[in-house]
């Protein structure tokens, strides 16, 4: 890879140039480099408190942790601090982990303290013991969406995190970004055995462009009202009729890397990022795409797997206009009328299990003003074999919660291509 100057950028503000050669998550099925989410919050069964060792430390992330909750890393690290399979940080006696809070805390005026395990919620700090709930920060962290400097099969490659140091760069997930057509082709981030255990309460913020999208006002652009506007323009009138918002038949900010993908408070947030979104019908996004969220986050725990995630989006959908024909819908157009933020025609997930070479893809029909014809002959890109995944409790052919099904990854490849080089050598996972 390339050196270059990065271009950092702070949620809507340019900051400072840095240089952060490390490229995340190895794994054997890619070659060298040269994942509105429902208003509602879906809450897994939160697992039985741990039993705590004598002399050790343990914090439940769901309840045990602060607000506004700091950056939790590794000592000296760019990792954030593991968890169990329950969702449970557990350290020796005497263990530490670092804390970060860019505004300070509520306790101490530095931004990065060590805090060493004392017993269980308890913990020294500079020769002082705090309760762990009791160290937090005087503002949410923020977060940064940085170009890495790499290309991807149709884009950039942008990290996602937080920036402790200029050369300490806690990533939580990467996005593969078009900046022509201003779409998102993947996102990349990793579930994990605690995954299901995530922090829940974690408040909704205003999703931000970080610098992205040319100056647009997006958040505007996905109002209702624009949308509609936007969309009635495009099809000569009459596009009323394809959206009801006491039905949720309207266009959301469909997150890509789920909020509760995520555990830890600060890294929920960060998924509020217009690059980690496309526009999606709310009825598949409260439908059958949020039971294959879930039920892929549970069966990962369940079965306690590590597992890559690539979710993006294929394509544009289309509705008649007023003369009948077939068009492509879109949020934006630049100033040569082409078609900017498009309206995907599918949404997918492919996910990957490294150490048995299994993998699988869900997509999803993000219309639900198609008929099933219309879906068989130009929405099913790949042999379904949703028959053979018990984990997930969908309404495969139900339109309107947006009609899914699962394929083999490298059938999949076949029709997606700006996906990296993939492969499921050991089978489906399922």
């Amino acid at each position: 890879m390339k050196c270059i100057r990065f271009s950092l950028l702070f949620i809507g503000l340019l900051a400072a140039p840095a240089a952060w050669a490390r490229v995340p998550y190895p794994e054997v099925e890619i070659p060298p480099v040269v994942e509105d989410d429902g208003i509602f919050e879906r809450i897994a069964v939160a697992p039985p408190q741990p039993v705590g060792r004598a002399g050790a430390c343990s914090v439940t992330i769901r309840g045990g942790l602060p607000s506004p909750q700091p950056v939790y890393l590794k000592t000296d690290s760019e990792d954030f601090y593991p968890f169990s399979d329950v969702g449970v940080m557990e350290f020796e006696s005497g263990g530490s982990l670092q804390l970060w809070c860019p505004s300070g805390f509520n306790t101490h005026s530095e931004n990065l303290i060590t805090a060493n395990c004392v017993s269980g919620t308890t913990f020294s700090v500079g020769g002082s013991h705090f309760e762990f709930k009791d160290l937090y920060c005087k503002s949410w962290p923020g977060f940064k969406a940085v170009k890495s400097g790499a290309t991807c099969n149709g884009g950039i490659v942008i990290r996602v995190g937080f920036e402790i140091t200029s050369s300490r760069f806690a990533e939580q997930m990467q996005i593969c970004f078009n900046e022509e057509e201003e779409v998102t082709r993947y996102t990349r981030h990793k579930l994990e055995p605690g995954s299901n255990y995530y922090e829940t309460g974690v408040a909704r913020i205003t999703f931000q462009t970080a610098g992205y999208f040319n100056g647009k006002n997006v958040d505007k652009l996905y109002t209702q009202a624009t949308q509609l506007e936007t969309i009635n323009n495009e099809l000569g009138g009459d596009a009323d009729k394809y959206f009801d918002s006491g039905s949720n038949v309207y266009l959301a900010r469909g997150h890509l890397g789920a909020k509760a993908d995520f555990d830890y408070a600060p890294e929920q947030r960060a998924t509020f990022l217009f690059i980690n979104a496309a526009p999606q019908w709310q009825t598949f996004n409260a439908g059958n795409w949020a039971r294959v969220e879930d039920g892929l986050r549970a069966w990962v725990s369940k079965n306690k797997l590590n597992v890559n995630c690539y979710t993006g989006v294929y394509g544009v959908t289309t509705l008649p206009n007023n003369q009948g024909v077939e068009t492509p819908l879109y949020l934006a157009k630049d100033g040569n009328n082409n078609g900017l933020i498009p309206v995907p025609k599918l949404y997918f997930r492919v996910v990957i299990d490294p150490s048995s070479h299994r993998g699988i893809v869900f997509v999803g029909v993000n219309n639900p003003h198609l008929t099933e014809e219309q879906i068989k002959r130009d929405y099913v890109i790949c042999t379904d074999v949703s028959d053979q995944v018990t984990y997930i409790n969908w309404k495969t052919t139900d339109i309107k919660a947006g009609w899914s099904y699962a394929c083999e990854v490298a059938d999949f490849l076949k029709t997606v291509k700006h996906l990296p080089a993939l492969t499921a050598k050991g089978g489906l996972l399922v």
